[in-house]
């Protein structure tokens, strides 16, 4: 009886009881801000970072590119200087902030042997110097902006 019970009252509290509950949306750190709103077309993440990291990836042939979620996917490319090589690259930008924790490069390599592209490890080094341009570029950018606001 005491089971069945409290079975009940739980059920009435969840049905019945919830406007006294903070709702869902006031828990989640990822909400917005009440007086922050949502622009159509305004950029997810930092728009320096985003813009540089296009810029730099330019020279490969982009396969998706989500502005929201901060996400850019190149598709392979081989560059001209070793053919047989091709790379893929994935830029995630992790927030509005303008920080080089906010920004993550992963650079994949296929090479070609026996008839067939297989995969292949990238030089370690790698990622870390297309995020270094890509923070270089993104700081040249909001330098440009700023001093342009000043004038």
């Amino acid at each position: 009886m005491k089971k069945q019970l409290c079975t009940i009252l739980s059920v009435l509290v969840l049905v019945c009881g919830c406007s006294w509950m903070p709702s869902l949306s006031d828990m989640n750190p990822f909400a917005e801000e009440p007086g922050e709103k949502t622009v159509p077309g305004q950029l997810g993440v930092n728009p320096y970072l985003w813009q540089a990291a296009l810029s730099k990836l330019s020279f490969m042939p982009l396969q998706s590119a989500d502005s929201k979620g901060g996400v850019i996917v190149t598709d392979w490319a081989a560059m001209d200087n070793a053919p047989s090589e091709r790379f893929k690259v994935t830029v995630h930008i992790l927030s509005r902030d303008l920080r080089a924790d906010c920004l993550k490069v992963t650079v994949f390599k296929r090479v070609y042997r026996d008839g067939k592209w297989v995969g292949a490890t990238p030089d370690k080094r790698l990622s870390g110097e297309i995020e270094n341009a890509i923070l270089t570029q993104a700081q040249i950018l909001f330098r440009r902006d700023l001093a342009g606001r000043r004038e």
